[in-house]
């Protein structure tokens, strides 16, 4: 029994592509999907084509992440007052452009938690952040783990969203995290997923490391003007991908933005992040 696991994909359908491959002589009995396939790269629809060619041919699990939530929310919708905010809006409007109905329809019944029993094998538990909140990063504190693993039965998790690969035991229970598909934390970049191996009544983990043609990814996002769009935000996706060193992501430099708009104008309710702002807190990262 082998099962492929992969999370995190965040638009980069030239890493899904990668990916899929792979694994296409890998003989994989599943596949499980842990959400977030929209984001930062430019490849929405052929993401979401190759998701549903694979669903119809091959047995698998689908949950919801954090970015199919924004979308159900309506987050990437109209709202004019926003437009002076493109770096905090841009990709989220992006990402409703490029949806269609049946996406949308998609998103809205998949779960955010599965328990799933394959044959001969025992049950795996898995979620895009934790099996009881969408973006909970219960991995990175000991307190969370214990908490969530005193509410599930299983001895096996796969969680995803932090978009770092990661291997933690407690006794007999076990969490793995396969990095992200297509916009990982993990460094040097490249596209990183999961295969599981039923051995003997047990789940063995096998992290793969796949090389990235990021030229490739960096003329698409020119080609779809995703540096008009969403200016500094997609200059921190091209940042992280060169050279990015596993500590900052999308939402420390945002929360950094919005910590100098307080300090500027005394609050900060997102969206409203002015560009400045945003400008600062990445030319803060570039200069270490």
């Amino acid at each position: 029994m082998n099962v492929a696991v992969l999370s995190d994909i965040h638009g980069n359908h030239l890493a899904l592509e990668a990916c899929i491959d792979y694994l296409e002589d890998k003989n994989i009995d599943a596949f499980f999907f842990l959400g977030d396939y929209t984001g930062e790269f430019p490849g929405i629809e052929q993401t979401m084509q190759m998701i549903y060619k694979l669903q119809a041919e091959k047995r698998c699990y689908f949950l919801r992440g954090n970015k199919e939530d924004y979308q159900l929310m309506g987050l990437g919708q109209g709202h004019p007052e926003w437009d002076a905010y493109p770096s905090t809006i841009g990709m989220l409007r992006y990402a409703e452009a490029h949806l269609t109905q049946r996406d949308l329809e998609f998103f809205k019944n998949l779960p955010i938690t599965l328990t799933i029993k394959l044959e001969g094998m025992p049950e795996i538990v898995i979620c895009h952040g934790s099996p009881r909140k969408v973006n909970e990063k219960f991995l990175e504190s000991d307190k969370l783990i214990e908490e969530v693993l005193a509410e599930v039965e299983a001895d096996y998790i796969i969680c995803g969203h932090t978009h770092r690969t990661a291997e933690v035991t407690r006794g007999t229970k076990h969490i793995w995290n396969p990095g992200s598909v297509g916009m990982p934390s993990d460094m040097p970049y490249g596209f990183r997923f999961l295969i599981l191996h039923g051995d003997d009544g047990k789940w063995i983990p096998e992290f793969v490391f796949l090389k990235a043609d990021t030229e490739r990814i960096f003329q698409e996002m020119r080609q779809e003007g995703l540096f008009e769009i969403a200016p500094y935000w997609t200059r921190l996706t091209e940042y992280m991908v060169r050279n990015g060193n596993g500590k900052h992501t999308h939402g420390s430099v945002l929360n950094r933005a919005m910590e100098l708009c307080k300090g500027k104008y005394g609050k900060c309710v997102w969206p409203k992040v002015p560009e400045e702002c945003f400008r600062q807190a990445f030319e803060e990262l570039e200069q270490g």
